[in-house]
């Protein structure tokens, strides 16, 4: 009869009735398959049906914000509501689009997710906050429905789909309304759907080039606000996830014009700053100002000792930090974690959490300890110590890659960048091959497939991160090529 429970197996699995794990957000059977996995770990009744949540028609590219509702609700009145309304007052109704694709992306950052596909954990708690400001932002509503759709395909592993691709193109134009308007291009909303727009490129693939973006955009909103720094707890949160993204980029892209002050502002939270991870990503704040100075001395012929020891120090604080995000990756510092509190049958995932989380801290860290290695290569300083340091912290990239293989694809995302910064300070031919290798495989998971054109953003990384020193004669990148064949 109508409303009786009928088991919690993936549609693939009930039609080929076939017993289902229901693991989420795609059972072992499907993802093995790869074919779609719809409806695993979730509870069905009988003539029960599902809507599907269809956005309104994209704005025209000369219509005011002001004018584009989500719905026929106008963004404006909605924000002035959800910021004044006391807590717990009556709001108006949502429509049952709005009502969709809020269950929608909560299912989809669903905490309980497996951490190979867990967007909450890869990405920043600061996804919680996003259910409940839907219908306030247009931009960010097609920005939530885009990468609600990417996640979903990229849980199959198969390539993007047409549905996926048309919700990107759509929030695109959206945004690009938003930021012409000067109100809605500062608002929190809109900065976070940059945030998620930058995600759905990771599920969507790049491309063009790994080194260019949504980042470039982000830096620019947060210049026109005058202060990079958060204004409220939610931008708090999402400049936790924000920051490494935009300053990663910010070595690499010269259009990400900020000065030192600004990238300061940018980077340090009160979150965080005293902790490990905080210390070393104000480390890397400093990295893009000492790259265009120490690129400028060597063009201009000028002396480099200034500069070189300003990198110097900035290594050594980094080493230090690193030592102790190594420390607490250990299993010794894991089973002391007080989760006295927590339920015990939740215990044994929070442990999984943090060690993951631990894990992939000291795996940021390495990668940023590579950056100032490969600074002080190209300025010719400390050769002796660097290169020792190089072959150590490129061995320890490659022994994580193989301790974190578990939580592939997307939990080990961060990875590349860490191969790439490795290869660009190593110089052990083999050491440089099992990188490559490392950097196919891994850039295979995240819709990277083009060996050539990975072995080319690898070397201009090396080449940015060297300050312009040539790096590798052809006959080492013809047998890196042939090697990665075999």
């Amino acid at each position: 009869m109508p409303g009786v429970p009928t088991g919690r197996a993936c549609d693939a699995c009930r039609k080929q009735k076939k017993k289902c794990d229901e693991q989420q957000p795609t059972c072992s059977r499907c993802a093995r398959l790869k074919v779609k996995c719809i409806g695993s770990g979730k509870q069905r009744f009988k003539f029960q049906e599902e809507k599907r949540f269809s956005p309104p028609r994209p704005p025209q590219a000369n219509v005011k914000p002001e004018s584009i509702s989500f719905n026929s609700v106008i963004t404006k009145p909605i924000q002035h509501i959800y910021m004044h309304v006391p807590l717990g007052s009556l709001l108006p109704s949502p429509s049952n689009e709005l009502t969709n694709l809020t269950a929608t992306f909560i299912r989809t950052i669903k905490r309980s997710t497996d951490l190979r596909y867990n967007m909450w954990w890869s990405f920043g708690t600061f996804l919680d906050d996003v259910p409940r400001r839907l219908g306030s932002n247009e931009a960010l509503d097609r920005a939530v429905d885009a990468v609600s759709t990417a996640h979903g395909d990229f849980c199959t592993r198969r390539e993007a789909s047409t549905d996926a691709l048309a919700k990107y193109s759509q929030a695109l134009r959206t945004l690009r309304v938003y930021l012409d308007d000067q109100f809605h291009a500062q608002s929190s909303n809109t900065l976070c759907a940059v945030m998620i727009l930058l995600i759905c490129q990771v599920f969507l693939g790049p491309s063009t080039q790994c080194w260019s973006g949504h980042a470039e955009g982000a830096a620019a909103i947060l210049k026109a606000r005058k202060s990079l720094g958060p204004r409220d707890d939610f931008e708090k949160k999402l400049f936790l996830s924000m920051r490494g993204t935009v300053l990663f980029e910010g070595v690499f892209n010269d259009r990400i014009n900020l000065t030192p002050e600004e990238w300061t502002d940018l980077v340090k939270s009160d979150l965080d700053s005293n902790t490990p991870e905080g210390q070393m990503m104000i480390c890397l704040s400093q990295a893009p100002d000492l790259m265009r100075r120490g690129r400028e001395a060597l063009q201009t012929g000028s002396d480099t000792t200034s500069v070189s020891d300003e990198i110097w120090a900035i290594y050594q604080n980094c080493k230090t930090e690193l030592r102790s995000l190594q420390l607490r990756a250990s299993e010794n510092i894991i089973t002391e974690l007080d989760i006295s509190q927590i339920p015990a049958g939740k215990q044994a995932l929070v442990r999984s959490f943090m060690y993951a989380h631990y894990e992939r801290t000291y795996g940021i860290g390495l990668t940023i300890s590579l950056f100032f290695n490969c600074l002080l290569s190209g300025l010719g300083a400390h050769d002796g110590a660097s290169l020792f340091d190089a072959h150590f912290l490129a061995e320890e990239v490659l022994a994580l890659a193989d301790r974190s293989a578990i939580w592939r694809p997307i939990g080990t995302g961060y990875l590349i960048i860490g191969f790439s910064a490795a290869w660009a300070a190593a110089t052990d031919p083999l050491i440089r091959a099992r990188l490559l290798v490392a950097i196919n495989e891994y850039g295979s998971d995240m819709r990277m497939r083009d060996s050539n054109f990975l072995i080319n953003e690898v070397q201009w990384t090396a080449e940015r991160l060297r300050l312009g020193t040539p790096l590798e004669k052809e006959k080492y990148l013809h047998g890196v090529r042939e090697y990665i064949q075999t």
